[in-house]
């Protein structure tokens, strides 16, 4: 990044700043329309998205329309029908006197820089700044340099429907991205790994700046023996081939008891002909690839490492190289040790655990760290409710997976190494607003009881 570019990027943000005073008074029906021009737009930019991510990650068409392009209008949607009611202050008497009145009024942040990642990138830069606008700020979005092609779409889209001081682009790779994060934002909406995460509020604390981080983890799969196998099988598979299994909150791992392991795995091997084969042979069209080389040889790697330890291949294990393509692969007898049960697997490998009592299987997962989502198959409501009070996850899904990140209403948020804060509906209106306090004092006359000199006050 030459001196140029970076003083072109310093400049935008300066013109943010000194236009975010008048973008936070903007009304409910200003921002509305704000956001339903770019819901409007949407179908114009589809074609070259589709392109875009094809040659990015080989997404499929269907996958973008439903999760970039339709994601992205329901959240519009959403907003726009509920903005004015979120908008509004809450009043209440003051609890110190009950002549005042107090004011709760949201209020925007200011300058928001929205950092994008790769594995869903139209739809999660742009959600967050859909939330960010809501609130009345102005934003910077950063999109991932591993999709290239996306991110030339998303930098070209944006100036058709905003001007550049309410919400611009700014491509690159690292260096950008560093150049960025030593600016003073009033808030960074970071979507993207762990360790990137600790980098991003590392350097907002230097500005004390706040941020939100949705990161990732092992999200578990709890299945006991009332489970409907067929049901949690094709939900699983379903959910683990998304995107090429590279979603953070895609099923990481499933704990199962031993007894019934052989036919949950007839069912996930069924599941899998169904949905990406045809006559037994693959069809690698309705599954993305694996993002890039490095991604690739690293998901070689903890397939080899989990297989040299012990681990069987249960069902796949055929890597297409010429395309860093996987098939689905279950791995059964899998070592606790080895690393595809240390780190986020971010593809389509899914390793199963067998445990002996549901407490066992919990206590596993508390050894970890907090996951960032979290799928329960039972039928037994005390096994249930066992599971969701004994641990500790972003969000649970009950006889389904991902569903409670996909209702646009509920908050979505990890905790601790899978992320902080929440977004979506109201939670993300809130997320990127600042709750000041107004406090209307009374005309009853001042109680002088604290004010000095204190000698002259009665001890009690």
């Amino acid at each position: 990044m030459n001196t140029l570019e970076k003083v072109a990027v310093e400049d935008v943000f300066h013109q943010q700043q000194q236009h975010v005073a008048k973008q936070k008074l903007t009304t409910a029906r200003e921002r509305i329309a704000l956001l339903t021009k770019l819901k409007n737009a949407l179908p114009a930019v589809k074609d070259k998205l589709v392109e875009a991510l094809a040659k990015d990650v080989g997404k499929p068409a269907f996958e973008v329309g439903y999760m970039e392009i339709a994601g992205l209008a329901a959240a519009i949607d959403q907003t726009c029908a509920s903005l004015e009611t979120w908008m509004q202050s809450e009043t209440r008497p003051s609890a110190i006197d009950p002549k005042a009145n107090i004011e709760i009024r949201p209020e925007a942040r200011g300058v928001v820089l929205v950092i994008g990642p790769w594995n869903v990138p139209f739809l999660l830069a742009l959600e967050p700044t859909v939330a960010a606008l809501a609130a009345g700020n102005c934003v910077m979005i950063k999109p991932s340099e591993l999709t290239p092609h996306t991110s030339k779409v998303i930098k070209e889209f944006i100036p058709t429907v905003f001007a550049p001081e309410v919400v611009s682009v700014v491509e690159g790779g690292v260096e950008e991205t560093t150049t960025l994060l030593q600016l003073p934002f009033d808030h960074i909406f970071f979507t993207g790994s762990p360790n990137v995460g600790k980098v991003v509020m590392a350097a907002a604390s230097k500005n004390l700046t706040t941020v939100t981080l949705e990161l990732g983890g092992k999200s578990p799969v709890f299945i006991d023996k009332s489970a409907d196998l067929k049901r949690a099988a094709t939900a699983i598979m379903h959910k683990k081939i998304i995107n090429g299994g590279q979603i953070c909150i895609a099923p990481d791992y499933i704990l199962i008891p031993e007894d019934i392991e052989y036919a949950f795995v007839a069912e996930l091997q069924k599941a899998a002909q169904r949905l990406l084969y045809n006559n037994g042979k693959f069809t690698g069209g309705d599954m993305s690839h694996v993002i890039n080389q490095r991604n690739y040889d690293r998901l070689k790697g903890l397939f080899n490492d989990a297989v040299s330890k012990g681990a069987k291949v249960a069902f796949g294990g055929t890597f297409h190289d010429d395309v860093n393509q996987i098939e689905p692969t279950v791995l059964i007898n899998v070592p606790l040790d080895s690393k595809i049960m240390q780190e986020e697997i971010f593809g389509p490998l899914l390793p199963i655990i067998h445990y002996k009592d549901l407490q066992e299987a919990i206590d596993y997962v508390n050894k970890g760290s907090k996951p960032l989502a979290l799928y329960i198959f039972s039928k037994e409501n005390k096994a249930i409710e066992q599971i969701v009070a004994q641990t500790t996850s972003g969000g649970v899904t009950v006889n389904e997976a991902m569903l409670h990140v996909f209702d646009p209403t509920v908050p979505f948020g990890g905790v601790n190494g899978s992320g902080m804060g929440a977004y979506h509906g109201i939670y993300g209106f809130r997320e990127l607003s600042h709750l000041k306090t107004i406090y209307y004092a009374s005309d009853a006359p001042l109680d002088e009881t604290l004010y000095p000199p204190f000698d002259k006050k009665q001890k009690n």
